[in-house]
Protein backbone atom coordinates (compact mmCIF):
# COMPACT_ATOMS: atom_id res chain seq x y z
CA UNK A 1 0.00 0.00 0.00
CA UNK A 2 1.11 3.68 -0.28
CA UNK A 3 1.19 6.15 2.27
CA UNK A 4 1.01 9.99 1.71
CA UNK A 5 2.92 11.80 4.57
CA UNK A 6 2.36 16.00 4.95
CA UNK A 7 4.58 17.85 7.32
CA UNK A 8 3.71 21.88 7.43
CA UNK A 9 6.67 23.40 8.65
CA UNK A 10 7.66 26.55 9.81
CA UNK A 11 9.62 26.90 6.48
CA UNK A 12 8.25 24.76 4.02
CA UNK A 13 4.97 22.00 3.43
CA UNK A 14 6.52 18.63 2.28
CA UNK A 15 4.81 15.65 0.77
CA UNK A 16 6.36 12.14 1.22
CA UNK A 17 4.38 9.20 -0.74
CA UNK A 18 6.04 5.83 1.06
CA UNK A 19 5.08 2.74 -0.33
CA UNK A 20 4.74 -0.31 2.17
CA UNK A 21 5.42 -4.59 1.48
CA UNK A 22 2.36 -6.60 2.22
CA UNK A 23 4.10 -7.41 6.05
CA UNK A 24 4.24 -4.25 6.21
CA UNK A 25 8.11 -3.67 8.27
CA UNK A 26 9.49 -2.70 4.62
CA UNK A 27 8.90 0.60 2.89
CA UNK A 28 10.69 2.84 0.32
CA UNK A 29 10.28 6.36 -0.42
CA UNK A 30 9.24 6.76 -3.91
CA UNK A 31 8.00 10.62 -4.56
CA UNK A 32 8.28 13.51 -2.93
CA UNK A 33 6.84 17.39 -3.41
CA UNK A 34 8.05 20.34 -1.57
CA UNK A 35 6.55 23.60 -1.67
CA UNK A 36 8.24 27.09 0.23
CA UNK A 37 5.80 28.17 3.25
CA UNK A 38 7.81 30.39 5.61
CA UNK A 39 4.78 30.36 7.81
CA UNK A 40 6.58 31.78 10.98
CA UNK A 41 6.93 35.38 8.31
CA UNK A 42 3.06 35.07 8.31
CA UNK A 43 2.23 35.52 12.18
CA UNK A 44 1.50 38.76 13.24
CA UNK A 45 2.64 41.03 16.12
CA UNK A 46 0.18 39.75 18.32
CA UNK A 47 1.23 36.11 17.78
CA UNK A 48 -2.06 35.43 15.40
CA UNK A 49 -1.94 34.03 12.12
CA UNK A 50 -4.69 35.80 10.25
CA UNK A 51 -7.09 34.70 6.97
CA UNK A 52 -4.73 35.47 4.54
CA UNK A 53 -1.63 33.35 5.72
CA UNK A 54 -4.23 30.45 7.11
CA UNK A 55 -5.97 30.34 3.33
CA UNK A 56 -2.01 30.07 1.47
CA UNK A 57 -1.88 27.19 3.06
CA UNK A 58 -4.68 25.72 1.64
CA UNK A 59 -4.37 25.48 -2.49
CA UNK A 60 -1.03 23.36 -1.24
CA UNK A 61 -2.99 20.87 0.88
CA UNK A 62 -5.93 20.26 -1.51
CA UNK A 63 -3.30 19.69 -4.34
CA UNK A 64 -0.92 17.60 -2.34
CA UNK A 65 -4.04 15.50 -1.60
CA UNK A 66 -4.80 15.27 -4.90
CA UNK A 67 -1.28 13.93 -5.49
CA UNK A 68 -1.50 11.45 -3.03
CA UNK A 69 -5.20 10.19 -4.82
CA UNK A 70 -3.13 9.86 -8.38
CA UNK A 71 -0.64 7.47 -6.03
CA UNK A 72 -3.68 5.46 -4.58
CA UNK A 73 -2.80 6.17 -1.03
CA UNK A 74 -4.59 4.25 1.44
CA UNK A 75 -3.65 6.50 4.33
CA UNK A 76 -2.86 10.08 4.36
CA UNK A 77 -1.40 11.90 7.15
CA UNK A 78 -0.68 15.27 8.09
CA UNK A 79 1.64 16.92 10.71
CA UNK A 80 1.30 20.86 11.30
CA UNK A 81 4.83 22.05 13.35
CA UNK A 82 5.82 25.21 15.31
CA UNK A 83 4.11 27.83 13.26
CA UNK A 84 0.95 26.30 14.11
CA UNK A 85 2.03 24.91 17.50
CA UNK A 86 3.05 28.32 18.55
CA UNK A 87 0.54 30.62 17.38
CA UNK A 88 -2.02 32.64 19.35
CA UNK A 89 -4.53 30.86 17.26
CA UNK A 90 -3.86 27.87 17.13
CA UNK A 91 -7.72 25.75 17.06
CA UNK A 92 -8.54 28.21 14.77
CA UNK A 93 -5.90 27.99 11.77
CA UNK A 94 -6.49 23.99 12.26
CA UNK A 95 -10.15 23.89 12.09
CA UNK A 96 -10.00 26.40 8.79
CA UNK A 97 -7.87 24.05 7.10
CA UNK A 98 -9.51 21.05 7.94
CA UNK A 99 -12.75 22.56 6.76
CA UNK A 100 -11.36 24.04 3.81
CA UNK A 101 -9.41 20.97 2.86
CA UNK A 102 -11.47 17.85 3.85
CA UNK A 103 -8.53 16.28 5.86
CA UNK A 104 -7.52 15.53 9.88
CA UNK A 105 -4.73 17.65 10.67
CA UNK A 106 -2.57 16.85 13.86
CA UNK A 107 -1.07 19.78 15.81
CA UNK A 108 2.51 18.21 17.37
CA UNK A 109 3.50 19.18 20.58
CA UNK A 110 7.27 19.54 20.83
CA UNK A 111 7.90 16.60 22.75
CA UNK A 112 5.91 14.33 19.89
CA UNK A 113 8.35 16.43 17.05
CA UNK A 114 11.17 15.03 19.20
CA UNK A 115 9.76 11.69 19.60
CA UNK A 116 8.85 11.27 15.94
CA UNK A 117 12.57 12.51 14.95
CA UNK A 118 14.04 10.08 17.58
CA UNK A 119 12.22 7.21 15.96
CA UNK A 120 13.13 7.89 12.65
CA UNK A 121 17.22 7.78 13.58
CA UNK A 122 16.45 4.70 15.67
CA UNK A 123 15.37 3.24 12.29
CA UNK A 124 18.09 5.03 10.08
CA UNK A 125 21.04 4.61 12.36
CA UNK A 126 22.78 2.05 14.40
CA UNK A 127 23.75 4.24 17.03
CA UNK A 128 23.47 3.40 20.37
CA UNK A 129 23.48 6.36 22.36
CA UNK A 130 23.26 10.01 21.13
CA UNK A 131 21.99 13.26 20.94
CA UNK A 132 19.52 14.36 17.91
CA UNK A 133 18.85 18.15 16.90
CA UNK A 134 16.09 18.95 14.99
CA UNK A 135 16.36 22.78 13.64
CA UNK A 136 13.26 23.85 11.80
CA UNK A 137 11.66 26.78 10.39
CA UNK A 138 10.14 28.33 13.48
CA UNK A 139 11.32 25.38 16.46
CA UNK A 140 14.45 23.30 17.65
CA UNK A 141 14.05 20.17 19.34
CA UNK A 142 16.65 18.72 21.14
CA UNK A 143 16.84 14.74 21.93
CA UNK A 144 18.93 12.93 24.20
CA UNK A 145 18.90 8.97 23.68
CA UNK A 146 20.77 5.96 25.79
CA UNK A 147 20.69 2.38 24.95
CA UNK A 148 18.64 3.55 22.11
CA UNK A 149 15.96 5.00 24.55
CA UNK A 150 14.49 8.08 24.77
CA UNK A 151 15.94 9.64 28.14
CA UNK A 152 14.37 13.61 27.70
CA UNK A 153 13.49 16.00 24.95
CA UNK A 154 13.02 19.66 25.00
CA UNK A 155 11.42 22.20 22.21
CA UNK A 156 12.96 25.51 21.31
CA UNK A 157 10.63 28.26 20.18
CA UNK A 158 13.53 29.82 17.77
CA UNK A 159 14.11 27.87 14.56
CA UNK A 160 16.12 29.12 11.73
CA UNK A 161 13.45 31.22 10.07
CA UNK A 162 11.87 32.91 12.88
CA UNK A 163 15.61 33.81 14.30
CA UNK A 164 16.27 35.40 11.20
CA UNK A 165 13.12 37.74 12.07
CA UNK A 166 14.02 38.33 15.16
CA UNK A 167 17.84 38.89 15.35
CA UNK A 168 18.44 39.24 11.61
CA UNK A 169 16.64 42.78 11.63
CA UNK A 170 16.10 42.71 7.69
CA UNK A 171 20.21 43.09 7.12
CA UNK A 172 21.64 40.92 4.72
CA UNK A 173 25.16 40.36 6.89
CA UNK A 174 24.96 39.72 10.72
CA UNK A 175 26.89 41.67 12.77
CA UNK A 176 28.81 40.54 15.88
CA UNK A 177 26.52 42.00 18.09
CA UNK A 178 23.27 39.59 16.05
CA UNK A 179 25.34 36.74 16.39
CA UNK A 180 26.09 36.98 19.83
CA UNK A 181 22.09 38.07 20.90
CA UNK A 182 21.10 34.88 19.19
CA UNK A 183 23.54 32.45 20.80
CA UNK A 184 22.66 34.03 24.17
CA UNK A 185 18.66 33.98 23.04
CA UNK A 186 19.26 30.20 22.34
CA UNK A 187 21.50 29.66 25.53
CA UNK A 188 18.53 31.01 27.74
CA UNK A 189 16.46 28.29 26.27
CA UNK A 190 18.49 26.04 27.38
CA UNK A 191 19.50 26.46 30.90
CA UNK A 192 16.80 24.67 32.71
CA UNK A 193 17.82 21.20 30.85
CA UNK A 194 20.85 20.37 33.34
CA UNK A 195 20.52 16.95 31.12
CA UNK A 196 21.82 18.44 27.72
CA UNK A 197 25.30 19.24 29.69
CA UNK A 198 25.97 16.04 31.72
CA UNK A 199 26.65 13.73 28.61
CA UNK A 200 29.50 15.01 27.19
CA UNK A 201 31.20 13.11 23.97
CA UNK A 202 27.95 11.90 22.08
CA UNK A 203 27.58 12.34 18.62
CA UNK A 204 25.00 14.92 17.88
CA UNK A 205 22.57 13.85 15.42
CA UNK A 206 21.15 16.66 12.85
CA UNK A 207 18.09 16.78 11.14
CA UNK A 208 16.41 19.08 8.91
CA UNK A 209 17.07 21.47 6.25
CA UNK A 210 19.96 23.55 7.96
CA UNK A 211 21.96 19.97 8.79
CA UNK A 212 21.76 18.91 5.20
CA UNK A 213 22.62 22.20 3.69
CA UNK A 214 26.09 22.46 6.10
CA UNK A 215 27.06 18.73 5.01
CA UNK A 216 26.47 19.75 1.78
CA UNK A 217 28.55 23.09 1.97
CA UNK A 218 30.91 21.14 4.09
CA UNK A 219 31.63 17.84 1.77
CA UNK A 220 32.19 20.32 -1.28
CA UNK A 221 34.66 22.44 0.87
CA UNK A 222 36.88 19.45 1.59
CA UNK A 223 36.18 18.05 -1.87
CA UNK A 224 35.21 14.84 0.25
CA UNK A 225 34.83 11.78 -1.81
CA UNK A 226 30.87 11.12 -1.62
CA UNK A 227 28.27 13.00 -2.02
CA UNK A 228 25.85 11.22 0.99
CA UNK A 229 24.41 13.40 3.65
CA UNK A 230 23.58 10.66 5.45
CA UNK A 231 25.86 9.71 8.26
CA UNK A 232 28.17 12.49 7.26
CA UNK A 233 30.03 13.76 9.88
CA UNK A 234 30.79 17.72 10.20
CA UNK A 235 33.52 18.08 12.37
CA UNK A 236 33.68 20.65 15.18
CA UNK A 237 35.87 22.51 13.16
CA UNK A 238 33.13 22.83 10.26
CA UNK A 239 30.96 24.21 12.48
CA UNK A 240 32.72 26.90 14.15
CA UNK A 241 34.06 27.69 10.18
CA UNK A 242 31.03 28.30 9.07
CA UNK A 243 29.50 30.09 12.23
CA UNK A 244 32.36 32.69 11.79
CA UNK A 245 32.09 33.12 7.54
CA UNK A 246 28.50 33.02 7.02
CA UNK A 247 27.20 35.27 8.82
CA UNK A 248 29.87 38.38 7.71
CA UNK A 249 28.53 37.15 3.87
CA UNK A 250 26.21 38.97 2.24
CA UNK A 251 23.32 37.57 0.62
CA UNK A 252 24.49 37.76 -3.02
CA UNK A 253 28.02 36.03 -1.77
CA UNK A 254 25.81 33.00 -0.08
CA UNK A 255 23.69 32.47 -3.24
CA UNK A 256 27.01 31.24 -4.85
CA UNK A 257 28.64 29.19 -2.07
CA UNK A 258 28.47 25.62 -3.36
CA UNK A 259 26.08 23.54 -1.89
CA UNK A 260 24.01 26.11 -0.57
CA UNK A 261 20.46 26.20 -2.34
CA UNK A 262 19.48 29.99 -3.26
CA UNK A 263 16.32 29.12 -1.40
CA UNK A 264 18.14 28.67 2.00
CA UNK A 265 20.45 31.76 1.77
CA UNK A 266 18.90 33.96 3.95
CA UNK A 267 18.32 31.80 6.81
CA UNK A 268 21.26 29.37 6.86
CA UNK A 269 23.14 32.19 9.04
CA UNK A 270 20.74 31.92 12.30
CA UNK A 271 20.40 27.84 11.65
CA UNK A 272 24.37 27.24 11.54
CA UNK A 273 24.24 29.66 14.94
CA UNK A 274 21.15 27.22 16.60
CA UNK A 275 23.29 24.81 15.79
CA UNK A 276 26.81 25.57 17.14
CA UNK A 277 24.83 26.91 20.67
CA UNK A 278 23.48 23.45 20.85
CA UNK A 279 26.67 21.35 19.62
CA UNK A 280 28.78 23.37 22.56
CA UNK A 281 26.08 23.07 25.11
CA UNK A 282 25.89 19.25 24.65
CA UNK A 283 30.14 19.13 24.69
CA UNK A 284 29.28 16.84 21.40
CA UNK A 285 31.86 14.94 19.98
CA UNK A 286 30.52 16.31 16.12
CA UNK A 287 27.43 16.16 14.16
CA UNK A 288 26.21 13.42 12.26
CA UNK A 289 23.92 13.95 9.89
CA UNK A 290 20.92 11.83 9.56
CA UNK A 291 18.95 11.54 6.19
CA UNK A 292 15.74 10.21 7.79
CA UNK A 293 13.57 12.79 10.47
CA UNK A 294 10.09 13.73 11.28
CA UNK A 295 8.31 11.96 8.25
CA UNK A 296 10.12 8.93 8.55
CA UNK A 297 9.08 8.52 11.81
CA UNK A 298 5.38 9.48 11.04
CA UNK A 299 5.73 6.31 8.41
CA UNK A 300 7.04 4.18 11.52
CA UNK A 301 4.46 4.77 13.51
CA UNK A 302 1.62 4.81 11.09
CA UNK A 303 3.07 1.34 10.27
CA UNK A 304 3.33 0.45 13.78
CA UNK A 305 7.19 -0.67 12.93
CA UNK A 306 8.70 -0.89 16.92
CA UNK A 307 12.46 0.43 17.24
CA UNK A 308 14.80 -2.08 16.52
CA UNK A 309 18.14 -2.82 18.77
CA UNK A 310 21.79 -1.32 16.95
CA UNK A 311 23.00 -5.04 16.00
CA UNK A 312 18.98 -5.10 14.14
CA UNK A 313 19.33 -1.65 12.12
CA UNK A 314 21.31 -3.48 9.37
CA UNK A 315 19.31 -6.54 8.82
CA UNK A 316 16.47 -4.49 8.73
CA UNK A 317 17.34 -2.30 6.17
CA UNK A 318 18.58 -5.07 4.12
CA UNK A 319 15.50 -7.36 3.83
CA UNK A 320 13.73 -3.73 3.02
CA UNK A 321 15.66 -3.17 -0.19
CA UNK A 322 15.62 -6.73 -1.37
CA UNK A 323 11.56 -6.90 -0.45
CA UNK A 324 11.19 -4.10 -3.20
CA UNK A 325 14.18 -4.95 -5.85
CA UNK A 326 14.74 -8.72 -5.99
CA UNK A 327 13.35 -11.55 -8.42
CA UNK A 328 15.84 -13.91 -6.74
CA UNK A 329 14.58 -16.35 -4.21
CA UNK A 330 15.82 -14.95 -0.74
CA UNK A 331 15.71 -18.37 0.49
CA UNK A 332 19.72 -18.21 -1.87
CA UNK A 333 20.61 -14.99 -0.03
CA UNK A 334 19.64 -16.08 3.80
CA UNK A 335 21.78 -19.81 2.72
CA UNK A 336 25.03 -17.69 1.67
CA UNK A 337 24.55 -15.01 4.26
CA UNK A 338 24.42 -18.32 7.06
CA UNK A 339 27.31 -20.03 5.46
CA UNK A 340 29.44 -16.69 5.09
CA UNK A 341 28.97 -16.13 8.88
CA UNK A 342 30.15 -19.50 9.25
CA UNK A 343 32.94 -19.79 6.92
CA UNK A 344 33.84 -16.29 9.13
CA UNK A 345 33.62 -17.57 12.20
CA UNK A 346 35.87 -20.77 11.56
CA UNK A 347 38.62 -18.75 10.30
CA UNK A 348 38.77 -15.57 12.26
CA UNK A 349 38.42 -16.90 15.86
CA UNK A 350 38.06 -13.66 17.37
CA UNK A 351 35.09 -12.39 14.45
CA UNK A 352 34.10 -8.81 14.92
CA UNK A 353 30.10 -8.46 15.18
CA UNK A 354 30.44 -5.10 12.44
CA UNK A 355 32.48 -7.02 10.16
CA UNK A 356 30.44 -10.04 10.28
CA UNK A 357 27.53 -7.88 9.56
CA UNK A 358 29.08 -6.45 6.44
CA UNK A 359 29.41 -9.85 5.09
CA UNK A 360 26.56 -11.24 5.55
CA UNK A 361 24.47 -7.73 3.90
CA UNK A 362 27.02 -8.48 0.70
CA UNK A 363 25.80 -12.01 0.61
CA UNK A 364 22.03 -10.54 0.67
CA UNK A 365 22.89 -7.52 -1.73
CA UNK A 366 25.12 -9.13 -4.32
CA UNK A 367 22.68 -9.36 -7.01
CA UNK A 368 20.55 -6.46 -5.97
CA UNK A 369 22.26 -4.24 -9.27
CA UNK A 370 20.06 -7.36 -11.60
CA UNK A 371 17.02 -4.94 -10.84
CA UNK A 372 18.00 -2.32 -13.50
CA UNK A 373 19.55 -5.00 -15.68
CA UNK A 374 20.39 -8.82 -15.10
CA UNK A 375 23.48 -8.62 -17.24
CA UNK A 376 26.76 -6.71 -15.53
CA UNK A 377 24.01 -6.70 -12.53
CA UNK A 378 27.58 -6.31 -10.37
CA UNK A 379 28.37 -2.98 -11.76
CA UNK A 380 25.11 -1.55 -11.10
CA UNK A 381 25.37 -3.28 -7.52
CA UNK A 382 28.22 -1.28 -7.34
CA UNK A 383 27.50 1.67 -8.28
CA UNK A 384 24.16 1.25 -6.36
CA UNK A 385 25.48 0.56 -2.84
CA UNK A 386 28.46 3.04 -3.38
CA UNK A 387 26.18 6.05 -3.90
CA UNK A 388 23.12 4.80 -2.00
CA UNK A 389 24.12 2.60 0.69
CA UNK A 390 22.15 1.20 3.40
CA UNK A 391 21.96 3.67 5.93
CA UNK A 392 22.77 1.92 8.93
CA UNK A 393 26.87 2.06 7.48
CA UNK A 394 28.62 4.71 8.39
CA UNK A 395 30.63 5.64 4.78
CA UNK A 396 33.55 3.47 5.24
CA UNK A 397 31.63 0.83 6.27
CA UNK A 398 29.05 1.69 2.79
CA UNK A 399 32.57 1.60 0.55
CA UNK A 400 34.01 -1.75 2.33
CA UNK A 401 30.02 -3.47 1.80
CA UNK A 402 30.24 -2.44 -2.09
CA UNK A 403 33.40 -3.72 -2.80
CA UNK A 404 32.95 -6.74 -0.63
CA UNK A 405 29.88 -7.85 -2.93
CA UNK A 406 31.33 -7.14 -5.97
CA UNK A 407 34.25 -9.15 -5.62
CA UNK A 408 32.57 -12.60 -6.73
CA UNK A 409 32.32 -11.14 -10.05
CA UNK A 410 35.59 -8.96 -9.84
CA UNK A 411 37.25 -11.96 -9.92
CA UNK A 412 40.05 -10.69 -7.47
CA UNK A 413 41.40 -8.35 -9.99
CA UNK A 414 42.98 -5.12 -8.65
CA UNK A 415 40.25 -2.73 -7.08
CA UNK A 416 40.12 0.72 -8.03
CA UNK A 417 39.73 2.78 -4.50
CA UNK A 418 41.67 5.78 -5.20
CA UNK A 419 39.12 7.99 -4.93
CA UNK A 420 38.23 6.76 -1.43
CA UNK A 421 41.46 7.05 -0.12
CA UNK A 422 40.11 9.54 2.58
CA UNK A 423 37.98 7.41 3.79
CA UNK A 424 39.31 3.66 4.10
CA UNK A 425 42.39 2.51 6.95
CA UNK A 426 45.60 0.92 5.91
CA UNK A 427 44.59 -2.69 5.72
CA UNK A 428 41.06 -2.11 4.09
CA UNK A 429 42.32 -3.33 0.75
CA UNK A 430 43.46 -6.38 2.43
CA UNK A 431 39.79 -7.03 4.19
CA UNK A 432 37.94 -6.52 1.33
CA UNK A 433 39.64 -9.41 -0.81
CA UNK A 434 39.88 -11.56 2.44
CA UNK A 435 35.68 -10.95 3.00
CA UNK A 436 35.16 -10.99 -1.25
CA UNK A 437 37.02 -14.14 -1.23
CA UNK A 438 34.01 -15.80 1.56
CA UNK A 439 30.98 -14.25 -0.43
CA UNK A 440 32.28 -15.83 -3.46
CA UNK A 441 32.78 -18.78 -1.64
CA UNK A 442 29.45 -18.99 -0.11
CA UNK A 443 27.86 -18.10 -3.34
CA UNK A 444 29.05 -20.89 -5.06
CA UNK A 445 27.64 -23.05 -1.66
CA UNK A 446 24.58 -22.46 -3.35
CA UNK A 447 25.02 -21.74 -7.16
CA UNK A 448 21.95 -23.44 -8.31
CA UNK A 449 20.10 -21.10 -5.98
CA UNK A 450 18.25 -24.28 -4.16
CA UNK A 451 20.06 -24.99 -1.23
CA UNK A 452 21.04 -28.35 -2.59
CA UNK A 453 23.31 -28.53 -0.32
CA UNK A 454 21.10 -28.21 2.91
CA UNK A 455 24.39 -28.79 5.74
CA UNK A 456 28.11 -27.27 6.10
CA UNK A 457 30.93 -28.34 8.65
CA UNK A 458 34.34 -26.54 8.98
CA UNK A 459 37.11 -28.04 9.99
CA UNK A 460 40.67 -26.22 9.98
CA UNK A 461 44.23 -26.44 9.87
CA UNK A 462 46.89 -23.77 9.63
CA UNK A 463 47.11 -24.39 6.02
CA UNK A 464 43.96 -25.85 5.13
CA UNK A 465 39.92 -25.44 5.28
CA UNK A 466 37.52 -28.28 4.63
CA UNK A 467 34.28 -28.11 4.28
CA UNK A 468 32.07 -31.25 4.75
CA UNK A 469 29.32 -31.12 2.65
CA UNK A 470 25.83 -32.52 2.83
CA UNK A 471 23.97 -32.45 -0.23
CA UNK A 472 20.49 -33.75 -1.08
CA UNK A 473 21.65 -34.61 -5.12
CA UNK A 474 25.19 -34.49 -6.73
CA UNK A 475 26.19 -30.83 -6.11
CA UNK A 476 27.36 -29.86 -9.80
CA UNK A 477 26.72 -26.38 -10.09
CA UNK A 478 28.06 -25.96 -6.86
CA UNK A 479 31.17 -28.22 -6.88
CA UNK A 480 32.30 -26.66 -10.35
CA UNK A 481 32.08 -22.78 -8.54
CA UNK A 482 33.98 -23.86 -5.89
CA UNK A 483 36.73 -24.85 -8.08
CA UNK A 484 36.55 -21.28 -9.38
CA UNK A 485 36.60 -20.12 -5.73
CA UNK A 486 39.36 -22.06 -3.61
CA UNK A 487 42.08 -20.20 -6.16
CA UNK A 488 40.85 -16.99 -4.98
CA UNK A 489 40.24 -18.18 -1.36
CA UNK A 490 43.97 -19.37 -1.00
CA UNK A 491 44.66 -15.98 -2.16
CA UNK A 492 43.28 -14.16 0.10
CA UNK A 493 43.45 -16.60 3.29
CA UNK A 494 47.03 -18.74 2.83
CA UNK A 495 45.08 -21.83 2.90
CA UNK A 496 43.72 -24.35 0.77
CA UNK A 497 39.92 -25.21 0.39
CA UNK A 498 38.89 -28.67 0.57
CA UNK A 499 35.54 -30.34 0.26
CA UNK A 500 33.73 -33.82 0.34
CA UNK A 501 30.46 -34.69 0.10
CA UNK A 502 29.34 -37.16 2.62
CA UNK A 503 28.31 -40.48 1.09
CA UNK A 504 25.62 -40.85 3.54
CA UNK A 505 24.09 -37.44 2.35
CA UNK A 506 23.87 -38.53 -1.26
CA UNK A 507 20.95 -39.95 -3.90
Amino acid sequence: MNIGIIDIGSNSIRLAIYESAAEGRAYRLINEFKESARLSEKMSADGMMHQEGIQSIVPILRQFSEVCSAYSCTKIRIAATAAIRNAANTSEIKAILERDTGMEIEVLTGEQEAYFGFIAVAGGMAVEDGFIVDIGGGSTEITLFRNRHLVGSVSLPLGAVNAQVQFGEGEETWTEENCRRLRHAVGRLMEKESWMESHSGLPLIGLGGTIRTLSKMDQRRRNYPLRLAHHYCVEPEGIQYYAETLPQLSLEKRRKIDGLSKARADIIVPGILILQAVFDRCQASCCLVSGTGLREGLLQDTLGIDIPPASEVLQRQTESLLAFHTRTPQAHFHQISRYAEQLYKAIDKDANPAVTGLVKAACMLYKIGGVIRYHQYDKHTLYWLTHAPLGALNHREAILCAFIADFPSNHAKKLNLEEYAELLKEKDEEEILRLGSLVELSIALDAGETQKIEEMETEITEDTLLLKLKSRSHPYLETRQLEAAAKNFKKAWGRKLEWELQPASMR
